[in-house]
């Protein structure tokens, strides 16, 4: 699986080989790795480098240590995303729109893979989903709840894609949208027309895809999408009076 090393930056070529065998599905997600003698005595190479190789993939969220067990392919890879777009985001002084930008982008087009791709029982899990949406909306004022089903919706949505490199981008750009615009969710939820209307999108988006209308189901979260831009617009203009 890996080759002996003799050239300088001994600790980059290290690196190398494990994510080279990580792309050729050599190692795979939760596989643990040789131990630091045996990959040493593998590449040739000091155990000093291969410490600090596994050091560098630890902290790119490749690797991850378990104390008294050795070192791990990483199971959560979308760490591996979070951390370094989110560094992006702020060094560029990113805003809620670039958020709402990715998001969007993400939705609109996952939608209509969605549609086409989505089983029967997707398409149930779904329906229950808004069905409880619809429930909470009517007969409670709990706000988290219904937040709670909202995030359920899209992530359902999203893995229906079937699709794990749509599902990571989106993991990731959920946890820097809700990171960046705290209690955002419950903030449009607390306005009560928003609040109905958007359980109506959220059922317009099921009727969509349960017909395969991957062109409907677009469009719906389209209005979906707009009314979310709306209300973070007003929250802002409110915010900075």
């Amino acid at each position: 699986m890996f080759n002996s090393i003799s050239s300088k930056k001994v600790y980059e070529q290290v690196i190398e080989q494990i994510q080279e065998s990580i792309l050729i599905g050599e190692l795979k997600k939760g596989d643990k790795l040789p131990s630091e003698r045996e990959l040493s005595d593998r590449m040739r190479v000091s155990r000093t480098s291969i410490r600090e190789a596994l050091r560098v993939l630890e902290t790119m969220g490749v690797v991850e240590s378990r104390q008294g067990e050795g070192n791990f392919i990483c199971t959560n890879i979308e760490k591996s995303l979070i951390e370094p777009l989110s560094m992006i985001f702020k060094l560029n002084d990113g805003t809620w729109q670039n958020v709402l930008e990715l998001r969007e982008m993400l939705e609109l087009q996952t939608v209509k893979i969605a549609a086409i791709k989505s089983t029967e029982e997707d398409c149930r899990e779904l329906k229950a989903i808004v069905d409880e949406m619809k429930k909470e909306t009517q007969q409670s004022s709990n706000k988290k709840e219904i937040v709670r089903l909202d995030q359920k919706f899209h992530k359902k949505l999203v893995s229906m894609s079937k699709n794990y490199l749509i599902e990571s981008l989106f993991v990731t750009s959920s946890k820097l949208f809700e990171g960046f615009i705290k209690d955002a969710r419950e903030k449009i939820i607390a306005t009560s027309w928003t609040k109905e209307v958007l359980v109506d999108k959220h059922d317009a988006i099921y009727e969509a895809i349960s017909c395969k209308n991957p062109d409907e189901a677009y469009n719906k979260m389209k209005e979906h999408m707009d009314i979310i831009r709306k209300s973070y617009e007003e929250m802002n203009n409110t915010e900075n009076c």
